[in-house]
């Protein structure tokens, strides 16, 4: 279930820790899928070291000497990090690194979508540490496209302890690109919303990848030339052969 949240970025987030339990049902704790992560997504790792004390007056420190962790020193503790992921991709795991020992309080880290203004702000997904050690936090339903033009993304750090007992080492998201879905009307007279490659041709189309073989058509079963393959694969990757 989400939450609105009609609070600047900048303002403190003591209030949020209340309720929070009721959905950490949703979080659970298991081994990593692979050496490489969960198969057939990208990952994105956002460290501690991106992460800025929302608070001037907060103070945050290394875990000097053993490793790349961070903790705060003063009360206040809320810490946040922009999050910049491709425009259209389908979020689909959540994880949150970190090292926490402490019997007071722990780590709360929320993902937000919030509006172009950075207010109105919905959760879309929070992962708490248990006080079980260096281990992780993960969930790999989120479900959740990312909309870049109309929302900007951000993750919120709480930390409960201040005395070091309680670290932030990395969040990681874990996402597929999709292909928009299909226009409810055919660009091409030879593709109708019922052959099998509709929804990708019609994204080619409205990518300027393609303008078809003409006289309103895309000519699907005619051979590719390597001349065509070479327009094709530069116009959609973006393809740059000058030193600028």
């Amino acid at each position: 279930m989400r939450t609105t949240r009609p609070l600047c970025l900048g303002v403190m987030l003591f209030s949020f820790s209340v309720g929070m339990s009721a959905q950490l049902s949703s979080i659970v704790q298991d081994p990593k899928a692979s050496d490489f992560g969960p198969s057939n997504l990208t990952h994105v790792r956002v460290t501690a070291m991106e992460f800025v004390p929302l608070n001037s007056a907060d103070a945050g420190e290394w875990k000097s000497g053993v490793g790349f962790t961070r903790y705060p020193t003063a009360s206040g503790s809320d810490w946040g990090a922009a999050l910049h992921l491709p425009g259209g991709a389908f979020l689909k795991r959540y994880e949150v690194d970190y090292c926490d020992t402490s019997v007071v309080g722990h780590l709360k880290v929320t993902l937000w979508e919030c509006d172009n203004q950075g207010q109105n702000c919905t959760q879309i997904i929070f992962g708490s540490s248990t006080g079980n050690g260096c281990s992780f936090v993960a969930a790999d339903n989120v479900n959740h496209r990312i909309d870049n033009y109309h929302h900007l993304y951000v993750l919120d750090a709480i930390f409960d302890a201040v005395d070091g007992t309680v670290q932030l080492a990395s969040v990681i998201l874990s996402y597929q690109l999709e292909v928009s879905p299909a226009p409810g009307t055919p660009t091409f007279g030879d593709v109708p919303t019922s052959d099998p490659a509709f929804q990708y041709i019609e994204a080619l189309s409205a990518s300027g990848i393609t303008a078809g073989c003409a006289g309103g058509n895309y000519c699907p079963d005619a051979p590719l030339t390597r001349r065509q393959m070479a327009v094709f694969l530069a116009k959609a990757l973006g393809l740059q052969w000058t030193n600028f």
